[in-house]
């Protein structure tokens, strides 16, 4: 009986050593949360829960409430801004001039500084002829040919060229720096309302909720009528066509697998049969408390989180949720 129990635990130990290491996990799929950043009132729901979506497919509509008027004011306050705009620049066409409500052609700021500058020409050309007519007329005082109060008269009439050509240069650096302060600041309003119009229209946009790629729909509690708030999640997509299986492997084990080797995978659902897995990534850093322990040894161990990926074998009759096992061999 010793002999027979000796060579049982033998045989048993000597199997035990040739089973390959197996590691329990759990079948993942990542979850898309998705909804709007404005919220507003459920108008459609067009799919349901366990559908198949596909990229930019809609899936929920919301009520546009007040925005299709704000659209409205923020296009009106745009056309004036640049109305505005185009006035200062003088880009009002000639057969707008006679409609009502139209801007005169004249009243561009680049036109004011055009009439300044000609009004500046004018002033020093002035000036010049009073500076000739004050050098003869003290030519002709000396020459006693003229009295002092007609030289006196020359000179005041220069004083007066000479301020008026001041003034005028004075109102034509003022309307030119001006001009281009202007024109910045009415540019700015321009670009802030065409700036308000395109926030409206992304907000437009956000009334329909879209699946950001092809997935299933995991849950969608909404019904018409229902208030959905901003940045609240509308419905839960699953990428169910990328599963994985996530393992925590031992310290003392890691050096049996490495990234891009295949593994088989086993479920539940289907004994008998085995899923093919690649290892896709294995964690840089050790964890002492992984998600899933197996027994009470496991807590004193230091586990690297592992994962994965189903070859396209399983990822059509997998589901999310499961228990599955993976085994490498000692």
């Amino acid at each position: 009986m010793v002999a027979v129990a000796l060579v049982a635990w033998t045989g048993y130990h000597t199997w035990l050593a040739r089973q390959p290491y197996t590691w329990a996990g759990t079948v993942e799929a990542r979850d898309i949360a998705v909804g709007s950043r404005v919220g507003g009132r459920v108008k459609e729901v067009l799919v349901r829960e366990g559908d198949r979506v596909e990229a930019g497919q809609p899936l929920v509509v919301l009520e546009a409430g007040d925005l299709n008027a704000q659209r409205l004011q923020a296009e009106g306050q745009l056309m004036q801004a640049q109305a505005a705009l185009d006035k200062m620049q003088g880009h009002a066409r000639p057969e707008d001039s006679g409609k009502a409500g139209a801007p005169p052609l004249t009243g561009s700021l680049a036109e004011q500084a055009a009439r300044a500058r000609a009004e500046l020409t004018s002033a020093q050309a002035a000036l010049e002829q009073a500076q000739l007519d004050v050098q003869r007329a003290r030519a002709l005082f000396q020459q006693e040919v003229k009295s002092r109060a007609e030289l006196d008269t020359a000179e005041s009439a220069l004083r007066q060229a000479r301020a008026t050509r001041d003034a005028r240069r004075a109102q034509l650096q003022e309307l030119q720096q001006g001009t281009s302060a202007d024109l910045r600041a009415q540019q700015g309003l321009v670009e802030a309302a065409r700036g308000r119009l395109e926030a409206i229209d992304v907000a437009l946009g956000e009334l329909t909720i879209r699946a950001p790629l092809a997935a299933r729909v995991e849950s969608l509690d909404l019904r018409p009528g229902d208030l959905l708030p901003p940045n609240a999640t509308a419905a839960t997509l699953v990428e169910d066509d990328q599963l994985y299986v996530r393992i925590y492997v031992p310290e003392t084990r890691l050096g049996k697998l490495r990234p891009g080797s295949e593994v088989p995978v086993r479920v539940d659902s289907f004994p008998g049969r085995t899923f093919t897995g690649v290892v896709e990534n294995i964690a840089s850093e050790g964890e002492y408390t992984p998600r899933n322990l197996q027994t009470p040894d496991e807590r004193a161990w230091q586990v690297f989180a592992t994962r994965i990926g189903l070859r396209e074998d399983g990822q059509h009759q997998l589901r999310s949720g499961m228990a599955a096992y993976i085994s490498v061999p000692r």
